[in-house]
């Protein structure tokens, strides 16, 4: 997930990789938190440095692999980092979005979607 949510992202190195994972991370929240969405799979990302080398290294053990699910979190990412002059429409992208995955059976609660037992 890590990987692809970077792809989407203009951003080159490793220089927002910390940035990268947090806003996964709050996006992940921002989606289900006070709504009924239920994300098919886990986020599961992090980052830790070698000791003795310096080198930064990025662990995704993510199990969600849901294309729309990784697109959001991509636009949110996108709102957050950087300065973008496009943030009204990635903000409109994202609010139709989160609304869409509501209301469809896929992604919530009360329609038997992922993660419900």
């Amino acid at each position: 997930m890590f990987a692809e949510v970077k792809a989407m992202l203009p951003v080159s190195g490793d220089d927002y990789d910390q940035e990268i994972i947090t806003q996964i991370k709050a996006a992940k929240l921002d989606l289900t938190t006070s709504t009924e969405i239920v994300l098919p799979g886990m986020i599961a990302i992090s980052r830790t440095q070698d000791p003795e080398t310096g080198v930064w290294t990025v662990t995704d053990n993510s199990t969600l692999k849901d294309e729309l699910v990784i697109t959001v979190i991509g636009i949110w990412c996108n709102m957050r980092i950087g300065n973008p002059p496009n943030i009204e429409a990635l903000e409109r992208a994202y609010k139709s979005v989160k609304g869409q995955m509501r209301m469809s059976r896929k992604y919530t609660r009360y329609g038997g979607g992922a993660g419900c037992e």
